[in-house]
């Protein structure tokens, strides 16, 4: 124990005090309190970003409840650290030290179960034809059914080794810790193999997107959420599988291990699922049920900025619209960019034959500089400054008119310039074959 962890004398009854050096110590109020205290604020903002994230989302008939479990996450959290607050204070209190452990037990899974959930997704945009198949989806739910086994069997090993100081009743319940905390490093660590495999397995066929966002983006944050879930469940495991006396605690029962691998870890996956906006990169469509279900809702995602819009209707107040309106009517607006910019494009390629207009001439001059080495820079900056006064007073309606001009101008030169090629070939053809003529005439 350090210098501030309080000797505590076993009661005469049941619950006991472990006999064991347990994770983090004997909180005290000098050390643990204002840590404790800290973490608080750090879950409260955590849960208060989840839960406007998922009342914005709902108000804009954008449902992802995934948001709600970390709000629950974080709820766990706070109660599990208030807990620790009040055992400081009363260090005799086993029942506050078996109601701390189990809710720093508990909370942790919920991460485990979304992780697992975004991994399934990923699987089936991925490789449709593997992560729709029906085995695949017992495979996952048996994953969720075996987080619920190892969390329960845990729960109870936990609460067991506080009422008894029977050895043998100790040491199985310490084999059941040992197999809960073991499958669980594991099951934190499959969503990293799901979808580390996913990527280098080839596929049969084209993926199939899904929500705002790449599908390597997507990954990377599946893949680096499961690594830190993974080292907070191993550095738990190990801890199970190195056991200490209760008086001689190693380095790694200490408060700034126990700190740092659970809490500290936990936040930054919490802040990194929300600040990447996983409530939009993880969506899938409703009742997407066999390949190509997450296809369809993939046109919604063209550059996405806001969740809600809101229009006014007179003097009668405000009606939302759905974000599946809004996201359609963005859409739609970008494709029609789209396909202006390339007429555009197309008719100043058409304009670029039409070089002997004065005018076009100037333009060229002033935008490319292609020939104004030639004429000198004062016939440049000559050219380029009456052009820019005779663009600036036009109209739009001139300037299209104009633009409608130079595309006939180009067709009807390019097409004269075609003729004319034409006709000069066949006359060099017909001149050809005379002399010839005459040269076996004179032989």
């Amino acid at each position: 124990m350090s210098d501030f962890d309080p000797i505590i004398q076993n009661p005469l009854g049941p619950p006991y005090q472990p006999q064991v050096a347990i994770l983090g110590l004997i909180p005290t109020v000098r050390v643990d309190v204002p840590i404790c205290i800290i973490l608080i604020i750090f879950f409260l903002a955590a849960a208060a970003l989840n839960g406007f994230i998922f009342i914005r989302n709902k108000a804009a008939g954008h449902k992802f409840f995934p948001s709600t479990v970390l709000v629950g996450f974080c709820t766990t959290r706070i109660i599990a650290l208030s807990l620790r607050i009040a055992w400081a204070t009363q260090p005799w209190n086993v029942k506050l030290d078996i109601a701390a452990t189990i809710f720093a037990a508990a909370g942790v899974v919920l991460l485990f179960a979304l992780n697992i959930l975004f991994a399934h997704r990923l699987l089936r945009g991925l490789h449709p034809n593997l992560g729709w198949n029906p085995f695949v989806g017992y495979f996952f739910l048996f994953l969720y059914f075996y987080i619920a086994v190892c969390l329960l069997c845990a729960v109870v090993a936990t609460v067991v080794s506080f009422y008894t100081l029977d050895l043998v009743y100790l040491n199985r319940c310490h084999l059941v810790q040992l197999f809960s905390s073991t499958s669980l490093a594991v099951l934190a660590f499959a969503p990293f193999l799901i979808v580390a495999g996913a990527l280098l397995y080839p596929g049969l066929r084209r993926p199939e997107p899904f929500g705002y966002g790449s599908l390597s983006t997507k990954a990377l944050l599946v893949l680096a959420t499961a690594f830190l879930l993974t080292m907070g469940a191993a550095y738990r495991c190990a801890v199970n599988f190195a056991v200490r006396p209760a008086l001689f605690p190693g380095w790694w029962h200490h408060k700034a291990c126990y700190y740092v691998f659970n809490y500290d870890l936990e936040l930054i996956v919490v802040f990194t699922y929300a600040l990447m906006r996983f409530d939009m990169r993880f969506h899938v469509p409703d009742g997407a049920c066999k390949p190509g279900d997450y296809r369809k809702g993939q046109y919604k995602y063209h550059r996405v900025s806001n969740l809600t819009v809101t229009r006014r209707h007179g003097r009668h107040g405000r009606n939302r619209i759905s974000v599946e309106e809004v996201e359609e009517a963005r859409y739609t607006t970008y494709t029609s960019r789209r396909s202006e910019r390339s007429g555009v494009i197309r008719g100043l390629s058409e304009i670029d034959d039409c070089r002997d207009s004065s005018y076009l001439s100037a333009y060229f001059r002033s935008s490319r500089g292609s020939s104004y080495d030639s004429h000198g820079s004062n016939s440049y900056d000559s050219s380029s400054q009456s052009y820019t006064n005779t663009r600036s007073g036009e109209s739009e309606e001139i300037m299209a008119e104009r633009i409608r001009e130079w595309e006939r101008r180009s067709r009807g030169r390019s097409r004269r310039k075609r003729d004319g090629h034409h006709h000069r070939h066949h006359h060099h053809h017909h001149g050809r074959k005379h002399s010839h003529h005459r040269k076996n005439r004179k032989k």
